[in-house]
């Protein structure tokens, strides 16, 4: 039986033809060309005696001939790395730095690369790993091998008798193209798009069972066409049976339980590590396929999706942090968008999430017991391969750029003469822009009355009693004359009145970062009161977060920044 031919519709190609267009001479400088400079180097040291070449965009070899380095050197770095190349003033080119298994390639024009004599600087070239591709390709009737070529470059490989054949040094992280030619080299099979990783050592079947209708005898045997996805373990190794799963990019769980496993699965991959899956039309989504501790997962466009080919699984990690619960509360629960993994945190409101993708942007979202639908936070972080990632969230109480967030101005009405600008539920026109900061930052100015208790002050409620118990420090920024102090209270009525504020500390005319410790807030509601008693009275419920200045004139306040807490 005739095999089919695969990938692109043929195109006929003469062996003249595809000399006229690929001739490496056509870019070796002449007229209308310039000269260029460069600096190679391989993890931040000189990339000695590299091979340099400069091949048209579209440059495939003019005969056919097995050429197993990626280019053959139209010139080559020096002992530090610095290189000359000559671009022409038109199209676009690839330029090739390739050095014993590292290598950098991009397509460029003349205006992206620097012009010797003119730039004062060369254009610097990282290489990188190069990677390995083994393939197989059908071959057509009549024929014993197929020709396999990557555009831009010299390399040319031939296949065996079953279409077999190996890349052993393709550059990475730049989209590459293969071509393919037939035995006599005089006719084109097609063309595939290629984008490999550092160090990647894959395997793809471009072979495509194809059999014309009511053509094939009945005792026709049909290869079955390979599933569209390969997912491999990081040694490039197939991610047998691997769990596959598909959710939305928002998708939290249904049913809240703890769930300590990542995915529940859609599907699985087969033995050879492939699968298929109906992708839908629109929308983004998380795709994530684990298999014994490694996983990938990352989120695509529906559209992208039809275009996946090779996934390769990474180690996965662990995140350890915490969120900032509610005075009463006793847990939340934590989850991460586009997983079914779901854990309960403990009544200080730390947790651990398992297992998760590593190298992958984490969405995850914070829920209450009593609610599961009601969103309670949410965070974004990152983590490692093979690591636990212990995670202290941060988060910008006020920082006066887009309004102000329930922030308040206040003064003692019992004492005549103590005054504050901007006045009460006017906050926002003391918000001015800083030249210093570059940024929105709150400025008020006071005078308070002959009398020791008399106070102004400019903070928040929170809509709960927060237990901020675990909290780290309270960080923000301030400037002006006199001093200030920073005040945790839960002030309900004059009844119920708690308060934990540092020392009075004292401002100068340049901004300054005020860090306080929750061992430092040694000022409560009673003079005889320590640091420890002052704290432990309103950590647990705390309502208000309140900034006070004294004996001077003005002040200015920003970015007031919670350490360990997230609500």
């Amino acid at each position: 039986m005739r095999k089919s031919l695969f990938l692109l519709p043929l195109l006929s190609l003469t062996a003249a033809g595809l000399v006229a267009c690929s001739n490496k001479e056509d870019v070796a400088g002449g007229p209308g060309s310039i000269t260029t400079n460069g600096i190679a180097l391989i993890d931040g040291q000189p990339a000695s005696y590299a091979t340099v070449a400069l091949r048209k965009v579209d440059f495939k070899e003019p005969a056919a001939g097995e050429v197993s380095a990626l280019v053959t050197a139209d010139t080559y770095a020096d002992e530090k790395g610095n290189f000359k190349v000559d671009i022409p003033n038109d199209g676009k080119y690839r330029l090739t730095v390739a050095h014993d298994g590292v290598a950098y390639s991009k397509v460029m024009t003349r205006s992206e690369f620097a012009e010797v004599g003119v730039s004062q600087k060369p254009d610097t070239v990282h290489l990188e790993p190069t990677a390995v591709l083994a393939g197989v390709v059908d071959i057509p009737e009549g024929s014993s091998a197929v020709w396999v070529g990557i555009v831009g470059t010299d390399m040319l490989v031939k296949t065996d008798e079953s279409g077999w054949f190996a890349l052993s040094s393709i550059p990475a992280n730049d989209s590459l193209q293969l071509y393919f030619v037939n035995e006599d080299y005089n006719k084109s099979l097609g063309e595939k798009d290629l984008f490999v990783t550092p160090m990647e050592s894959i395997m793809l079947d471009y072979r495509e069972a194809v059999v014309p209708e009511d053509t094939t005898p009945e005792d026709t045997v049909v290869p079955e066409k390979l599933p569209q996805v390969l997912a491999l373990l990081k040694d490039g190794t197939p991610a047998t049976y691997a769990t596959v799963a598909l959710r939305a990019t928002d998708a939290k769980v249904k049913d809240y339980a703890v769930q300590n496993t990542m995915v529940e699965s859609d599907l699985q991959t087969d033995k050879n590590g492939r699968f298929d899956m109906e992708w839908p039309d629109s929308g983004s989504y998380r795709l994530t396929v684990a298999k014994d501790g490694f996983a990938f997962s990352k989120i695509y466009n529906a559209k992208d999706l039809a275009k996946l080919d090779t996934l390769r699984l990474e180690a996965t990690a662990s995140i350890s942090s915490k969120v900032t619960l509610r005075t009463g509360q006793e847990f939340l629960w934590v989850g991460v968008y586009g997983l079914d993994l779901l854990v309960k945190t403990n009544n200080a409101g730390s947790y651990v999430l398992p297992s998760v993708p590593a190298k992958d942007s984490l969405d995850i979202y914070f829920v209450m017991p009593d609610s599961a639908n009601s969103l309670y936070a949410k965070w974004k972080t990152i983590a490692d391969p093979y690591n636990t990632k212990f995670s202290n969230p941060v988060m910008v109480l006020q920082d006066f750029e887009d309004g102000i967030k329930s922030w308040y101005v206040n003064t003692d009405a019992l004492f005549k003469g103590t005054t504050l600008t901007p006045a009460a539920n006017k906050v926002a026109e003391g918000i001015v822009y800083d030249s210093t900061r570059k940024s929105k930052v709150f400025h008020g100015e006071y005078k308070l009355a002959e009398d020791d208790y008399a106070w102004v002050l400019v903070g928040t409620t929170f809509e709960y009693e927060m237990n901020f118990s675990a909290i780290d420090s309270v960080v923000f920024y301030a400037k002006g004359d006199g001093n200030i102090r920073l005040s945790l209270e839960n002030y309900i009525n004059d009844n119920k009145s708690l308060k934990a504020a540092t020392e009075w500390l004292p401002l100068s005319k340049d901004w300054q970062r005020i860090s306080v410790n929750p061992a430092e807030l040694c000022v409560g509601n009673a003079k005889t009161e320590t640091c420890f008693t002052s704290w432990s009275g309103v950590k647990y419920l705390v309502k208000q977060l309140h900034i006070f200045p004294q004996d001077g004139t003005e002040f200015y306040i920003d970015d007031v920044t919670l350490y360990g807490a997230l609500f």
